[in-house]
């Protein structure tokens, strides 16, 4: 399993990504108002730590030399697949988040690699630092033998030692995928990236104004049924 990209719609975009140039953002100081902060939900990945801000008009996003425009996301909007009329509306801020998260990733690894020069094959240096991550994380005996013992009945009457090491190592790459993904959700308080705060605002309601995010925001319990076409 190739973890580093094993990432949903991120994987496809750093296979993509294209040279930034510019220095690595410095990280936020004090306290400033994040997008997770004003609206719980909204960012799922590289924006939920993002801070709020006055942006120049049509900036939707900046961070060191990295900047969105209104234009960029439009143009983004218009090549997803499957969006259109209310849900293209809805998809903005999703779809800044992921045109973003490659060109702030390659800032963070450069800023860690000591390469601000924008020389460096991206995809090369984003592998390294998500290496660098991961690097520490380790399977115990006692979780390889609580996993073995918790799927007995779909591993076939396999013993414990003859599965142990696939067990291991299939333990390891969900716990570098649940690093990566923490890793590339907390990037905001490792960067200073800046959202524009009118514009999350617009699109909080278009994303958040539903049944099940109004009632998973409430804090208290729901259940939520979801329907197939015949109801």
């Amino acid at each position: 399993m190739n973890w580093q990209w094993d990432l949903a719609w991120f994987g496809l975009a750093l296979l993509s990504l294209a040279p930034v140039s510019g220095s690595a953002a410095e990280p936020c100081a004090g306290p400033v108002e994040t997008v997770e902060a004003r609206h719980p939900g909204l960012a799922s990945g590289a924006l939920t730590h993002a801070r709020l801000a006055e942006l120049p008009k049509g900036v939707l996003l900046r961070c060191g030399k990295v900047e969105l425009t209104t234009t960029d996301a439009e143009k983004a909007l218009r090549a997803a697949p499957g969006l259109a009329g209310e849900e293209l509306k809805r998809g903005a801020f999703f779809v800044l988040e992921r045109e973003a998260t490659p060109q702030l990733l390659a800032l963070a690894a450069k800023a860690a690699d000591g390469d601000d020069t924008g020389k460096s094959a991206e995809r090369q240096v984003v592998e390294g630092y998500f290496g660098s991550v991961t690097a520490k994380l380790r399977v115990t005996d006692g979780e390889v033998a609580t996993f073995y013992e918790e799927n007995a009945e779909f591993l076939r009457g396999s013993t414990l030692d003859a599965v142990k090491e696939l067990i291991r190592r299939y333990l390891l790459d969900q716990k570098k995928e649940q690093a990566v993904r923490e890793h590339i959700r907390t990037l905001g308080q490792r960067l200073k990236i800046e959202v524009s705060s009118a514009w999350s605002d617009e699109q909080a309601p278009l994303v958040l104004d539903n049944p099940a995010d109004t009632a998973r925001r409430s804090g208290k319990p729901s259940l939520v049924v979801f329907t197939g076409p015949c109801g």
